[in-house]
Formats: C-alpha cells, structure tokens, sequence
C-alpha cells in the first residue's frame, strides 16, 4: 500500500497546496503546528490546511508521452 502522512500545507491564492510541516502521525500535529505558527506571529494573512498525503513508490510508465517531441528535445542536447 502506502505510507500516510499528515502536513500542514499553505494555500495559495489559487487554493493550491505547499507542504510546510510535517510529516506528523495525525491532524492534532497539524493542528499544533498551525497554533503554534498563529501564536508565534508568523500567520499575518496566510492561509492553511491540513494534507493528509499517501506515500507510494512510483513506477515511470510512458502513458501518452509524446516521443518525437521527447526525441527532439534530446536530439537538442536537452539530455545532460
């Protein structure tokens, strides 16, 4: 299966996540981490939620690459 983690994240104004803290065995870590980041000062007109994030290990699968494009990037000394 997976690893499951919980972080305090902080929202863009889109609404997108960045993980900030963590990881913490449940959401009354989160919950902390947001209290003490209130309580320090350090909140001043952030926005936070809490992510529960599933680890698991990834497998590269090609899908619907587009391999020309990939083939011409390479051929272009995208490739280190």
């Amino acid at each position: 299966m997976g690893t499951e983690q919980h972080w305090l994240a902080e929202l863009d104004q889109y609404g997108n996540a960045s993980l900030i803290d963590g990881p913490h065995p449940d959401r009354a870590g989160v919950e902390q981490a947001a209290y003490l980041l209130e309580r320090l000062g350090l909140k001043k007109g952030r926005r936070f939620a809490a992510a529960h994030v599933l680890l698991s290990e990834v497998e590269a699968k090609p899908h619907d690459t587009n391999e020309d494009a990939l083939a011409t990037l390479n051929a272009a000394g995208l490739r280190p």
